[in-house]
């Protein structure tokens, strides 16, 4: 098996309640951008393919590291994979393997983001298991057989799980991996995801630890390859650090979109952090920590406090017509694969 699937940038709506600061208010179960008809809603195509419409509210089912620090779950699962004929188990770079009979594997990642696929794809087709949101999914045409599923659970890291026989990538059909793929996915959905009744694998870190932003530097924290999820692919020389009133920020820009990455030298919160002026606000969740939305016809911003008081925000404005519709989507994204470095410490 020597093909593994390679994502574009995904993003994930916020709904929920609302409440307004200094702004106005969106109304109660609406998502940013979706209470103004001023404002362009993004509509997510039917085939699954693109970015997420779901509110990101839900911790991380499973460890964000890579390799083996990422797959201390693995014993943990192996009494509810006997059912598919589990044969062994090991951890490596590009995620969490399993081995069944008739020479078929499956491989669980959890480590980027629910993504908007750009790529041109041979299978692109929505799914729900246990009732989880996402899609079935692969690259080559066939005789390539691999088949991956993608679900977004609503975290900063989706699950995802690809199959495919272990000696060949034309060996055996696209069905019978496509088949395993789901069951394996069903099987971690119901043990680890809370939406499908399970419990986040133990040991998972939700957040970044207290000192994580202590020396930053903001164009680390809010990188150009996060940026790169979201269609602003301005390059690690593009990156343009300042000095704003509330801390450091980092400036991504080209002809589509800016992306402006800040974190806060205070530890006041998020009441610390005046929202824009007449923007649509809205408080809520962002993974398990306290966030706010603030959208305006060309921008949105999103703000997230940390357990030690410190904001991160990234601030993502349209410059084009095509990006308007997505600049919550993808300010949120921008942020949870800041917040999943941040973690890991990996950026």
């Amino acid at each position: 098996m020597s093909r593994w699937p390679v994502f574009v940038a995904v993003a994930l709506l916020l709904t929920g309640c609302s409440s307004a600061i200094d702004g106005k208010a969106f109304r109660e179960g609406s998502a940013p951008g979706a209470s103004d008809a001023k404002y362009p809603r993004y509509e997510p195509p039917a085939d699954g393919s693109g970015f997420s419409d779901q509110v990101l509210d839900q911790p991380l089912a499973l460890p964000a590291e890579r390799g083996e620090a990422g797959c201390d779950w693995l014993e943990s699962i192996k009494p509810d994979l006997q059912p598919l004929g589990l044969v062994s188990t090991k951890g490596v770079l590009s995620g969490c393997q399993f081995e069944f009979p008739n020479n078929k594997g499956a491989q669980v990642h959890a480590y980027s983001p629910y993504s908007w696929i750009t790529q041109d794809s041979a299978l692109m087709e929505p799914v729900e298991i246990a009732g989880i949101k996402g899609r079935t999914y692969a690259f080559d045409p066939e005789p390539v057989t691999f088949c991956s599923v993608n679900m977004d659970v609503r975290a900063y890291a989706s699950i995802a799980v690809d199959a495919y026989d272990v000696d060949s990538d034309e060996a055996g059909t696209r069905a019978e991996h496509c088949e395993l793929a789901k069951k394996v996915a069903e099987v971690v959905l119901k043990k680890f995801v809370p939406l499908a009744g399970g419990k986040p694998a133990p040991g998972t870190v939700q957040e970044p630890a207290a000192d994580a932003l202590k020396n930053a530097d903001i164009c680390e924290v809010v990188k150009f390859t996060h940026t790169n999820y979201a269609g602003v692919n301005a390059g690690r020389e593009g990156a343009q650090k300042g000095e704003g009133p509330l801390g450091p920020t980092c400036t991504h820009e080209v002809p589509y979109a800016k992306a402006v990455g800040m974190y806060t030298n205070g530890t006041g919160g998020l009441e610390a952090v005046p929202p824009k002026a007449g923007a649509e606000v809205r408080n809520g969740q962002f993974g398990t920590l306290k966030a706010r939305f603030e959208q305006t016809a060309e921008s949105c911003a999103l703000s997230v406090q940390l357990s030690n008081g410190q904001v991160v925000q990234v601030d993502f404005v349209g410059k084009k017509k095509e990006a308007m519709p997505r600049t919550c989507v993808s300010a949120q994204l921008i942020l949870s694969v800041s917040m999943l470095g941040l973690i890991t410490g990996d950026s």
